[in-house]
């Protein structure tokens, strides 16, 4: 069974984790709509063999605890040689030998925990996210051969809507669809006040956007007119941290995956906290975590604790598609070396399958 160091259970907004060991038990997927008035940015203590010394508390909004600086870059050094780092990657090591470029080694790993064909790293999650979106946009076929209008479907709180600055109007030339009862929504008015009664995404909510019959789809904010066959893509985010770390029932992902198949829809995983969402669904292996997604963002620097970095994971086809598109972000640099040897060492020393 996969383990994390820490084994981290959700409660509410927060995470208890043990600081000198693992803790034992599961968290829960969300059943039911809870009351509006339900605080749920309390913490929620998880059953453990440790005692009250032995725990730290950990925030879904909050990163890992840090290092110093100079801690972190003795951490890293060190890091290079027990991981056999002995050259820079090179603008993404795209045309490099996999035997012989590190970054292209902890791609492919990464790639075969998750049970995916390949991926790709990236600085941020917002690049990745953003060019799983293009991808998808772009290969979505409608009744009239192309859709003449790229959108999305994704939870009212998904990081793109609430902390990205629209970036997928902006850059992508986007329209998110909100999924649920979100008539209301208003994202400023969310940050300022939070939402924590707020439901998971659910199966009922895909099955209404996505289907044929629905005529009263409008995306947010612009409040455009779209229909079904506009939507290229529907991200689920594992779990809603903004709703305080909410599971969508493991059944009813699967019911989504097979719904998007059904309809021609890509179905991404927003997996920033994948790591602690695996553990919560009580998953023997990363890779049942990530079965059911065409494409999986996962993030390095939260709960694996690394400087900062991402991966972008799918079909060899999808990824061969994705290297291009940092550079055209400007987010290829020369060497990412030290986010993707800090990833690479957190990935490894973190996550366990047993």
């Amino acid at each position: 069974m996969i383990q994390h160091r820490p084994t981290i259970l959700i409660g509410a907004a927060s995470l208890v984790a043990s600081a000198t060991g693992l803790l034992h038990g599961t968290f829960h997927s969300h059943q039911s709509t809870p009351s509006s008035s339900r605080q749920t940015n309390v913490i929620m203590l998880a059953k453990s063999n440790m005692n009250d010394e032995e725990k730290a508390i950990l925030d879904l909004q909050l990163h890992t605890n840090r290092q110093s600086p100079a801690e972190t870059l003795a951490s890293l050094s060190k890091a290079c040689k027990t991981l056999e780092v002995e050259s820079f990657d090179v603008y993404g090591d795209y045309q490099s030998n996999p035997q012989q470029s590190y970054l292209r080694q902890f791609e492919s790993e990464v790639a075969s925990r998750f049970g995916k064909e390949d991926a790709v790293f990236c600085l941020s999650g917002g690049m990745a996210q953003s060019i799983a979106l293009m991808i998808h946009a772009k290969s979505h076929p409608t009744s009239n051969g192309r859709s003449s209008m790229r959108a999305f479907a994704c939870h009212p709180t998904s990081h793109l809507l609430l902390h990205e600055n629209d970036a997928y109007m902006e850059l992508l030339g986007m329209e998110a669809l909100l999924t649920g009862n979100a008539k209301d929504f208003d994202a400023d008015n969310f940050k300022q006040s939070g939402c924590f009664g707020m439901a998971p995404m659910s199966l009922s909510d895909v099955k209404d956007i996505l289907s044929p019959d629905n005529d009263t789809l409008v995306t947010y904010p612009t409040q455009k007119s779209i229909t079904c066959n506009d939507v290229s893509t529907l991200m689920l985010e594992l779990p809603h941290r903004e709703i305080g770390g909410k599971l969508t029932p493991w059944d009813e992902v699967h019911g989504m995956s097979s719904l998007c198949k059904e309809k021609g829809v890509k179905f991404h995983c927003d997996g920033a906290r994948i790591f602690e969402a695996s553990a919560g669904y009580g998953h023997k292996s990363l890779a049942q975590t990530a079965e059911p997604f065409d494409s999986v963002y996962i993030s390095f620097y939260k709960g694996v604790g690394a400087v900062s970095g991402a991966m972008l994971l799918g079909d060899s086809e999808f990824i061969a598609e994705a290297r291009v598109w940092p550079r055209r972000f400007g987010g290829n640099l020369y060497s990412v070396m030290p986010y993707a040897v800090s990833s690479w060492d957190g990935f490894r020393k973190n996550c366990i399958d047993d």
